[in-house]
């Protein structure tokens, strides 16, 4: 028999939002459910963990959602009373909004049947089920804290959705990833992920960081073809160097070690005799018209790891697809060969210049950190985002910020992607770094322009390295694979 969770909404409509706060979630994320269940348990009851455990062992559930759903055209609103900020509040600050405060916002799914449901394929030990059945009893609500519900769970062939079966519609794991009416994305428990949430409670991190994102799609629709050939990216090598072991660098100063490592390139190639005057791609100062595509110096961040801090772990450097073929020969000679090849690197902030090791692809001798390895950034991928976050190259039309998004994707030489989503806050990998405005500018007076994590979707896999925004040649705007850091770094 399968093992079902139901969710009856005590309201038709579902309170939960995407993660960029700009519309309703839709399908439902299986790991909400999971999550529910796990704030709802004892940290310390070994009985609850291991049916807990048991759960997220499980292949991915199916979901049974109303077919008949739409966006609410009016978002929920309500006035939130303002925290206490002071010891002795006055009447005028506690309860009540702030002068000139503004409603909360909760974008909502309006469903023909307040009914959800998840099914996992496998029938659980009755030891098990009888724990798994008490928690979903104890959960209060799914999504927004005021989307109440009434959760329970069983181990019944027949559901009362399959009574009405065209008002409904289902969603089935996938193997090929795809962003379409009838593809998606969804954040779903793994091997592992209970112990995840719990540090990140302990540490104070947000549970969606914890999250992986698996493919689903549409009982009925066509799968995306998982064997379409990728599309190659604007950068045909990508030569990566490791700090020493026990050395990392505040992501913060990401530019300023990117600036050196670009002049530190372009010495090795005076020293060599070349006139890098010429290397139009090597230095970045382009005549207008000129449409060909720079070098990106990259600065490697440690994330997507339970302990990831963000701060570099290395430097590399990425070559444009179209760069001449001589000037290529000359790089690689510099950069690997000649002379012993890029050893060490000054950075302005340290006194002594910070020893480099060129790591090979697919090499471990010299440190088994996957942010260090090529294969990391390079692979073919049809869902990228950033782990340092992109300067947008203009300032966004009203508030189409993805639309801007969407057209540096273009000037960097990608496709156009055909769906992106935008944080205002915070970063979708674990251990992404969040930047001021200093931290991106490499010089006073530049545009405050502004600076985001974001996560693309391509209608094809595209090869890496992927980098985009008005500091893509300064490693501002890195993406990685989405499934890149599922892996234990």
């Amino acid at each position: 028999m399968p093992f079902r969770i139901t969710v009856d909404l005590l309201d038709a409509s579902y309170q939960a939002s995407t993660l960029d706060r700009s519309h309703a979630e839709w399908p439902p994320h299986p790991s909400r459910i999971f999550c529910a269940l796990v704030s709802v348990a004892e940290p310390t009851d070994p009985v609850q963990d291991a049916a807990l455990s048991w759960l997220e062992q499980q292949p991915l559930p199916a979901l049974r959602v109303p077919a008949r759903t739409t966006e609410a055209e009016i978002p929920r609103m309500a006035w939130v009373p303002t925290n206490a900020s002071a010891a002795k509040p006055g009447h005028a600050v506690l309860p009540g909004r702030t002068n000139g405060g503004k409603p909360k916002v909760w974008p909502q799914r309006s469903l023909a049947q307040p009914r959800l449901e998840l099914v996992w394929p496998s029938e659980p030990p009755r030891g098990v089920f009888t724990v798994l059945a008490e928690l979903a009893r104890t959960v209060p609500y799914i999504g927004r804290a005021g989307g109440h519900a009434l959760v329970t769970a069983d181990t019944s062939e027949h559901s009362v959705a399959n009574d009405r079966s065209t008002e409904w519609e289902m969603w089935h794991p996938s193997d090929a990833a795809g962003t379409t009416a009838d593809a998606c994305s969804l954040r779903a428990p793994y091997p592992g992920y209970l112990q995840r949430l719990r540090r990140a409670h302990e540490q104070g991190e947000s549970a969606w960081q914890q999250a992986r994102m698996f493919p689903y799609i549409r009982q009925g629709a066509t799968a995306p073809d998982s064997t379409q050939e990728p599309k190659a990216g604007p950068f045909e090598d990508l030569m990566t160097f490791a700090f020493p072991p026990r050395f990392s660098l505040d992501p913060a100063l990401t530019v300023v070690a990117t600036g050196a490592l670009r002049e530190k390139t372009m010495g090795l190639l005076a020293e060599a005799g070349h006139d890098v005057e010429t290397m139009v791609a090597v230095h970045g100062h382009k005549t207008k018209g000129d449409e060909r595509r720079l070098c990106a110096y990259l600065g490697l961040p440690f994330v997507g790891h339970p302990h990831a801090d963000g701060r570099l772990r290395g430097v590399a450097v990425a070559l444009p697809s179209d760069l001449d073929p001589a000037h290529r020969r000359a790089l690689l000679a510099v950069l690997l060969r000649m002379g012993g090849g890029l050893r060490k690197l000054k950075l302005p902030s340290l006194e002594r210049p910070v020893s480099l090791t060129y790591v090979r692809a697919g090499g471990t001798e010299v440190t088994s950190l996957k942010s260090v390895m090529p294969e990391q950034w390079t692979r073919a991928a049809r869902q990228w985002t950033t782990v340092l976050p992109m300067v947008l190259d203009r300032f966004p039309r009203g508030r189409d910020i993805e639309g801007s998004v969407a057209t540096s994707c273009r000037l960097a030489g990608l496709p156009t992607p055909i769906a992106v989503e935008v944080l205002r806050t915070g970063a979708y990998v674990p251990g992404a770094p969040i930047l001021c405005s200093n931290a991106v500018r490499r010089k006073d007076g530049e545009r405050p322009l502004p600076v985001r994590h974001v996560r693309l979707a391509f209608p094809q896999p595209v090869t890496g390295p992927v980098v985009l925004g008005s500091k893509k040649t300064f490693g501002l705007g890195l993406c990685v694979p989405c499934d890149a850091w599922k892996a234990e770094a």
